[in-house]
């Protein structure tokens, strides 16, 4: 039996990356759900840019520079596009299917859920919008979608979670994988920065979320209930495989949100 095979006969581990699961969902419920509950928050856009390092000049000017170097351009549209959903897999992947490090995936769990419900309370009272929606830049989608809201940028949860990760996979760092997953999430930042996704302070907050989130949570656990326990190996397999299946396929809709809606405009009876 290889190595993922009995990770997935381990109970401890099935029910921990059900959690995991059940938590990114939940991100995205609230991101749905923020259309009627967020109508509310502030948008304090126009005072935000009263700051420096906020000028039309500085981000188109970083922009173009990035595009002005295709290999650059591509490498980081590429990170970007990894960033928030594949961050999260690869570092879940690693410390609990590879490395079966239950404590820290249980301090990974905590800091995701403190960093979604902290950085939510925030956009439900006040946001700020993106970089290339406030001007204009050409070839970016404006439209939200079940991974992004354009108001969910200050503090910005890419870097929050991607702070966490290289935090908590930090003790791995001598590790091939442990330096493989802390260069990518390291390069995260620079991607939404540079693509002119996120303002400066953006990053600065969700990094400094990350931090905060990480030392309040840290040598926290999580407390499991027995009732789970008692589920059979294959109930738990089932379940996980569902969730998986879930989560691939609310990546394929929301890379093409607009395509797969027209889809089900199709199936559906006209009036």
């Amino acid at each position: 039996m290889n190595l993922l095979q009995r990770r997935l006969h381990d109970p401890e581990v099935l029910i921990r990356l059900n959690a995991f699961f059940l938590s990114y969902f939940g991100w995205i419920a609230f991101g749905v759900l923020y259309g009627i509950i967020g109508r509310w928050s502030v948008d304090v856009t126009n005072e935000f840019l009263r700051l420096p390092l906020t000028s039309m000049e500085f981000v188109v000017g970083l922009v173009e520079f990035t595009k002005s170097i295709p290999l650059m351009y591509s490498f980081f549209t590429t990170v970007y596009y990894l960033g928030f959903t594949g961050s999260i897999a690869l570092a879940v992947a690693y410390l609990l299917l590879y490395k079966g490090d239950l404590a820290a995936s249980d301090e990974l769990f905590i800091r995701y859920l403190a960093a979604y419900i902290t950085a939510g309370a925030v956009y439900l009272v006040v946001h700020v919008y993106a970089p290339h929606i406030v001007y204009n830049l050409p070839g970016y989608n404006s439209s939200n979608t079940l991974l992004t809201r354009q108001e969910f940028v200050l503090p910005s949860l890419h870097n929050t979670i991607v702070t966490i990760n290289i935090i908590t996979v930090w003790k791995y760092r001598k590790n091939l994988g442990g330096k493989a997953i802390i260069l990518v999430n390291t390069l995260i930042p620079f991607a939404t920065l540079f693509l002119g996704h996120h303002w400066i302070y953006d990053v600065l907050a969700g990094i400094a979320l990350g931090v905060l989130m990480s030392r309040v949570t840290e040598g926290k656990g999580t407390r499991i209930p027995e009732t789970l326990y008692n589920l059979e190996i294959a109930s738990l397999r089932k379940v996980t495989v569902v969730n998986f299946l879930l989560a691939v396929l609310v990546l394929i809709v929301a890379a093409s949100p607009d395509r797969w809606l027209g889809i089900i405009n199709g199936l559906l009876p006209g009036p």
